[in-house]
């Protein structure tokens, strides 16, 4: 299924908002990261937009790791574009080995914290910037999480594994302490998923 398919899965009818066509492209940059494509497109109403910048990222996934004791492992790392160190979900790019995202997620999860999962399961997929992204970021639940090794030694990301409970993460996200907005919206739809994301009662109980 290509991307077109994917997303067509996600989105209500649009008819009356029909594609730009594309009468050319050309890739500027294609490394393993990150592909820029520029395309050549001409609207419904036959406005030429060009070139307009297409990023091929693959696919991502994010991971929300709890434990049997109502706990949630999230990790700091320093994150250069913005320059500050982030409090986010374990998680990174599918390889082309990973058969699907969950085991793109387990994969992840043991190579960044250490941490194996007895429970999966697959929340769903988003767009991490539909106007200028090509791919999804997919989210999945891990249940009944231990640290069963030691997380893989890579020099270029430095992380460090944080333990607290889930209303604690609740609070930082809703405080705009977790900036990751991939993160935090996967946050908020597995923890929904798991019961554990109820808006109003944790509203009635601050």
């Amino acid at each position: 299924m290509d991307q077109t398919d994917k997303l067509a899965t996600m989105l209500p009818d649009s008819a009356d908002l029909p594609p730009w066509q594309v009468k050319s492209s050309t890739h500027l940059l294609h490394d393993r990261w990150l592909t820029v494509r520029a395309d050549t497109c001409v609207t419904a109403e036959g406005v030429e937009i060009a070139p307009y910048y297409v990023l091929e990222y693959p696919d991502w996934v994010e991971v929300v790791a709890l434990d049997a004791e109502d706990n949630i492992y999230l990790v700091q790392q320093y994150r250069h574009g913005l320059g500050v160190v982030a409090l986010e979900v374990p998680g990174g790019a599918m390889d082309a080995s990973d058969a699907n995202p969950v085991e793109a997620a387990a994969r992840e999860l043991r190579e960044e914290t250490g941490l194996s999962a007895s429970e999966w399961e697959y929340v769903g997929a988003l767009a991490p910037n539909p106007a200028t992204h090509s791919n999804l970021s997919h989210i999945v639940l891990a249940r009944n999480v231990e640290i069963t090794m030691k997380p893989a030694d890579d020099p270029t990301e430095r992380t460090r594994l944080i333990r607290m409970p889930i209303r604690q993460a609740i609070g930082l996200a809703l405080e705009g302490k977790m900036i990751q907005v991939i993160h935090v919206a996967a946050l908020t739809l597995a923890l929904h998923k798991a019961g554990k994301w109820d808006a109003q009662s944790l509203a009635d109980k601050s």
